[in-house]
């Protein structure tokens, strides 16, 4: 696993429909759409921001996490660069040893059922396991969070099983959490094509 490449720079990730790369200062007012919304994080360990002006204080944080090679937080851009910023794609746990990342997506409620976490999430498998090297793709999930379930499960992730009040979220309490998987030798591609 490359973990040089990975954060050599923010990675710029084509897909379906979908980019992800570096969010700019011009993308504060979208991202307040996604993580200002308390439905977003309904399913995710923290609460939503309660104030706008703390996104670019969000941003800032981001910035730093990519510079102490703690994480990877990336703008979601429906339909392509360009485009309005629609959520946000997390790489974290990065684990050279065992090849392995964590990934979370959130999207703003205008963009779910539109297959852009899907498209996103593709594009990011693909670039991790291809480019970087990463051999194990993980996400934990909350069972009742079957949108984020159905894009797992879609994207060929295979749920390991569920750990029963394991984690302590900030914001829920005690939580079960699923935890779905991915591997090289899940990933069904379509002859000639680096899509699966």
């Amino acid at each position: 696993m490359n973990t040089s490449l990975l954060f050599s720079s923010f990675p710029f990730i084509t897909g379906q429909n979908v980019t992800l790369s570096r969010m700019t200062d011009m993308d504060a007012e979208a991202l307040w759409e996604v993580l200002g919304d308390e439905e977003n994080f309904r399913y995710a360990p923290t609460a939503s921001l309660p104030s706008p002006v703390l996104c670019e204080g969000r941003m800032a944080r981001y910035e730093a996490m990519f510079r102490d090679r703690v994480a990877i937080v990336l703008g979601i851009y429906p339909c392509g660069g360009g485009n309005p910023l629609g959520g946000i794609f997390e790489i974290y746990n990065v684990d050279p040893q065992i090849e392995s990342v964590t990934v979370r997506f959130t999207l703003a409620r205008k963009y779910t059922g539109q297959s852009y976490a899907t498209g996103a999430l593709r594009a990011a498998v693909e670039y991790l396991m291809d480019n970087v090297g990463v051999h194990r793709i993980q996400a934990y999930v909350q069972p009742a969070n079957y949108r984020g379930v159905l894009v797992l499960e879609r994207c060929g992730f295979k749920k390991e099983g569920t750990i029963r009040e394991g984690f302590f979220w900030p914001d829920k309490g005690i939580v079960d959490l699923s935890l779905y998987s991915l591997l090289p030798t899940d990933v069904r591609r379509h002859p000639n094509s680096h899509v699966f």
